[in-house]
């Protein structure tokens, strides 16, 4: 019984070691540059072909997603966020730049959202407009960056490893 308990005690340590620290405020605030790991994403995408029969649809989306992923490595984007629950996203993509500004809270579970809610920026945004904010993304505290979570439809939160925050 003594080896039971121990072994859950144990992993429970485990767990709560690994597991996302809620945000705080404090925490968020000043400038932070998105990463997307690039070589993350190409495995998954990889792995996802693997499954494809047809060798030339594998080649093919093999092509165009590593088109898509060189660009992806080329754009440039800043999160600067302000105590008054604005932020201010920069993004240089090939010397063009484009800022925005959305909103971010922190919800009763300690998840940090980061919506574009303003009906007048977003009747006004270009049709080159990116848009950051999604019902089922969250950002929670993991190693000392804001990473990025999925909310499945049970309410469990799925990591995104290749997108996070990294502060400045």
């Amino acid at each position: 019984m003594k080896k039971l308990t121990t072994t859950l005690v144990l992993i429970m340590v485990c767990a709560s070691l690994s597991a996302q620290t809620k945000v705080r405020e404090k925490d968020i605030l000043g400038e932070w540059d998105l990463v997307i790991d690039v070589a993350e994403a190409r495995d998954e995408i990889e792995e996802e072909l693997e499954e494809e029969e047809s060798w030339l649809a594998r080649r093919f989306a093999r092509g165009i997603s590593n088109f898509a992923l060189d660009i992806v490595e080329r754009i440039d984007i800043k999160f600067d966020f302000r105590e008054d629950g604005e932020v201010k996203l920069s993004i240089n993509i090939f010397g063009e730049r484009e800022v925005e500004y959305l909103e971010w809270f922190i919800n009763d579970d300690g998840e940090l959202i980061i919506e574009d809610n303003d009906d007048d920026r977003r009747r006004n945004k270009s049709k080159n407009s990116f848009d950051f904010s999604d019902d089922d993304d969250v950002w929670m505290l993991k190693d000392g960056k804001l990473q990025a979570f999925e909310k499945t439809r049970r309410g469990r939160l799925e990591m995104k490893e290749e997108v996070y925050l990294k502060k400045r």
